[in-house]
């Protein structure tokens, strides 16, 4: 069991080398499982991109998912139908509700419920604050703090109001789509797919509280877990300075999974470092390389001349988004 790093600069290769790594895997290993987690957004594209690559066209003990489609596949498999999802459109008529029963409570939000798109913005709102475990008793904490601005601190205690009413009223009846990783983390010990398998995290910038939490009870069935992590090969993953640093964000998930890791007994193997090369995405493309390499960094180096104009970056304004095109 280990928790394996690819680290590289964006473009040099990361997920062409994981995934050459697992196709070569899962031909010497067939009854192994393999798990590619990716952004919800691109799994179709790995999964063309993975088929195409592999032998005869078939990935059979390969799954590319998401977060959410691991769990349904997990929930599949232990029988749990009795897990009610509630959708968008739900949401915002639960919402809708709250406001209408809360409506004497509220103050600053009352006048603003009735406005198109509000009741939206307030799902989304209490969508990230769910996300990152955020209760109504901290809402509460910023509504009681006198030292706060009083408009704040009204807007804090209308939105606790609303964030109270909408669980209540789903408690014991429906989840939400952002706590299924919740319930996921709770049953993944009792899961024959999710024990001894091999999982890859690949496309992510950073990952949620409530994904951490999943990925810390990962760790104690998964028998190798992979990570692709975007890092320039001049910088120390485990060197974190301050939120100023241009892959602040790449290395305190190094230092976090690391840590998880530590606490689940699960080794951290030596990391792959790739530079950019042949096999990178920049490869027919030498002014990007050069301005993902130099972009931001304090150590830039000049971009050479070249009578070749494919070879040149060049900078324009124009006035509109038409002219743009």
């Amino acid at each position: 069991m280990a928790l394996h790093f690819i680290f590289g600069g964006s473009g040099s290769g990361k997920s062409n080398y994981i995934y050459e790594h697992i196709l070569e895997q899962s031909r010497q290993r067939p009854e192994q499982i393999f798990f590619v987690v990716v952004p919800e957004q691109f799994t179709m594209q790995t999964q063309q991109e993975l088929v195409s690559r592999q032998e005869h066209h078939a990935i059979l003990n390969i799954d590319v998912v998401s977060f959410q489609r691991l769990a349904y596949r997990v929930f599949d498999e232990l029988g749990l139908s009795n897990v009610q999802v509630l959708e968008e459109t739900g949401k915002n008529l639960v919402l809708r509700k709250v406001a209408q029963d809360k409506q004497k409570e509220l103050t600053i939000l009352r006048g603003n419920m009735k406005k198109p798109g509000y009741i939206n913005e307030l799902k989304s709102v209490i969508s990230e604050l769910s996300q990152y475990r955020i209760g109504a008793e901290e809402l509460k904490a910023l509504a009681e703090d006198e030292s706060l601005p009083a408009p704040f601190r009204y807007r804090m205690n209308d939105i606790r109001i609303m964030y109270q009413g909408f669980a209540d009223y789903l408690e014991g009846s429906f989840i939400t789509a952002e706590e299924i990783l919740t319930v996921l983390a709770r049953e993944a010990e009792n899961s024959s797919l999710l024990r001894d398998s091999v999982l890859v995290l690949d496309g992510f910038t950073g990952f949620t509280p409530i994904q951490y939490t999943l990925l810390e009870q990962l760790f104690v069935c998964a028998r190798d877990v992979y990570v692709t992590v975007t890092l320039d090969e001049r910088e120390d993953p485990y060197r974190l300075q301050g939120m100023q640093e241009l892959f602040y964000m790449s290395k305190k998930t190094v230092q976090t999974l690391a840590r998880l890791a530590s606490e689940q007994h699960m080794e951290v193997a030596e990391p792959v470092r790739l530079k950019h090369g042949e096999k990178g995405r920049f490869r027919q493309a030498k002014p990007l390389e050069w301005l993902e390499q130099n972009l931001f960094r304090t150590n830039w180096r000049r971009y050479p001349a070249s009578s070749n104009p494919g070879d040149c970056i060049s900078l324009r304004s124009l006035t509109d988004p038409r002219r743009e095109l």
